[in-house]
């Protein structure tokens, strides 16, 4: 499979692994985020029992496998970070969940073609980690067969500064990874476009989540 390619995509991987094994604690002392929650509670609407599930930018894997642990069938994780996929890996087992979760290392916009489409695809705070929105929600959009759940920043003057000010830290420090906040009305639109329609949204103070599903198959 292909591995992290180009800059950008090997500074997001080399950023968020040195937080692995600390989201791992995180979520075994206190569970999912609250827009993690909001997320689960869409597709809960949506429905997701005996569901196939594909994550992008997966980080440890527990997102997806909480939604295995509750009814979902199978799941494919896609993370740039190796070390990332090795604690997803760890978790899994610990859950008895090994056998219905399958781990891949790579860009997924660049690996796309190699992914088999699922009935749900995630992306849980990545098209924030992305500077080629549409060219990730074209490759996502075709991948989904039902229902697609993103979260993203909200586009107001806080998450903006935090952005700008975020961005020239990491260059101070010579990372690659920078953060957008791309809009989210463009984004709504691409969705509608290629026939999805939005059957949730909720908030918090920064962040918005969204759960699609095909017309077709409502």
């Amino acid at each position: 499979m292909t591995g992290c390619c180009g800059d950008t995509s090997c500074g997001i991987g080399r950023c968020f692994s040195h937080f692995s094994r600390r989201y791992v604690r995180r979520y075994e002392r206190h569970g999912l985020e609250a827009t993690q929650k909001q997320l689960v509670a869409g597709l809960l609407a949506a429905g997701f029992d005996g569901r196939t599930l594909l994550e992008v930018g997966c980080g440890v894997g527990y997102l997806h496998q909480y939604l295995l642990l509750r009814g979902a069938a199978t799941a494919v994780g896609v993370d740039l970070s190796e070390t990332m996929l090795s604690e997803a890996r760890g978790l899994a087992e610990r859950q008895g969940l090994a056998g219905r979760t399958r781990y891949v290392e790579g860009d997924f916009r660049l690996m796309a073609s190699e992914l088999e489409a699922a009935d749900i695809t995630v992306l849980d705070k990545v098209v924030c980690c992305y500077p080629d929105a549409a060219g990730l929600l074209a490759a996502t959009i075709g991948h989904t067969k039902e229902s697609c759940a993103l979260t993203l920043p909200r586009r107001h003057v806080v998450n903006r500064v935090a952005s700008r000010l975020g961005a020239s830290l990491l260059r101070i420090v010579g990372s690659a990874y920078r953060p957008y906040i791309h809009d989210p009305v463009l984004i709504d639109q691409w969705m509608r476009e290629a026939g999805f329609e939005r059957i949730v949204e909720n908030h918090t103070l920064f962040w918005l989540t969204r759960v699609y599903r095909r017309v077709a198959a409502s």
